[in-house]
């Protein structure tokens, strides 16, 4: 009688983990976490049945998923780190990853290669380097991406240091990831930037051509120096300036007001 207990409790287990995966894929949907992971598909994080390879369904492991993800975490895949999640209460991310973890018995799917990107034309390529840098306005007024990151591209100006240099960003996140993180951007500070200032669809599609090529030629391209132009032109315009106060100032008195009035006085007497 015992194989068929066994068969029976295994047969239930399986059912059981089924369903505790569509639960926990429900609460998820109320946060961002499908922003970031699918099931079988690496996005900007790893999929959920990559955690569910590297973790098992112990109290231990679950314990500490609970804290990455409750107060965020980096360095375990890689350098993206992962926001904390603190509106997600102890028993809904217990549950989320109890759901993600029994994906482990899982059968192994197809697995999606999402770094895959689309023909590339040189139109969109330019035109995406024009909205990174600036040169085109978003259509709902969003900031430029040079404001923050930089590219090393010889089509464009040198970028800022606020944020992640995006230059090999389509290798690391691929295609659809970058997608996803310009259509709904998953980091505090962009959702505040461009808070209520969405990009177009068309607006994404250029960027992630240009992230795209940008990755491809950035080992042919050299930074831009700025350095002797930067230097001529501080010079230059010190000398301009320097000229305009000297004849600006040249009819400036040469004695102080009160100087002439005592002066006046003591002529008088």
């Amino acid at each position: 009688m015992k194989p068929l207990y066994f068969s029976l409790f295994f047969f239930f287990l399986s059912v059981l983990n089924a369903g505790g995966f569509d639960q926990a894929e429900v609460l998820m949907q109320k946060s961002d976490c499908l922003a970031c992971h699918k099931e079988n598909q690496k996005l900007i994080g790893p999929s959920f049945k990559e955690m569910a390879d590297k973790y098992e369904l112990n109290s231990n492991n679950i314990k500490s998923l609970i804290q990455s993800v409750r107060e965020g975490s980096s360095g375990k895949w890689g350098d993206m780190p992962m926001p904390p999640h603190p509106t997600l209460s102890e028993t809904e991310v217990k549950k989320i990853i109890e759901g993600i973890l029994s994906l482990r018995a899982a059968s192994e799917g197809e697995e999606i290669d999402p770094r895959e990107g689309g023909n590339l034309s040189d139109e969109d390529i330019q035109t995406g380097a024009d909205f990174f840098q600036g040169k085109i306005r978003f259509a709902h007024g969003g900031p430029s991406c040079i404001a923050c990151h930089h590219v090393k591209n010889d089509a464009i100006i040198g970028g800022g240091i606020l944020a992640k240099d995006l230059t090999t960003v389509f290798s690391r996140l691929g295609g659809e990831g970058v997608r996803i993180i310009l259509g709904g951007p998953p980091f505090p500070v962009m959702q505040q930037a461009y808070k209520d200032k969405p990009l177009e669809d068309d607006e994404v599609r250029t960027l992630v051509a240009f992230l795209q090529s940008a990755d491809q030629q950035h080992m042919y391209q050299k930074p831009k120096d700025y350095g002797l132009g930067l230097l001529l032109s501080g010079v230059f315009g010190a000398t301009l300036f320097f000229i305009f106060i000297a004849l600006y100032g040249y009819r400036r008195k040469k004695v102080s007001v009160n100087q002439e009035i005592y002066d006046r006085q003591i002529k008088s007497e």
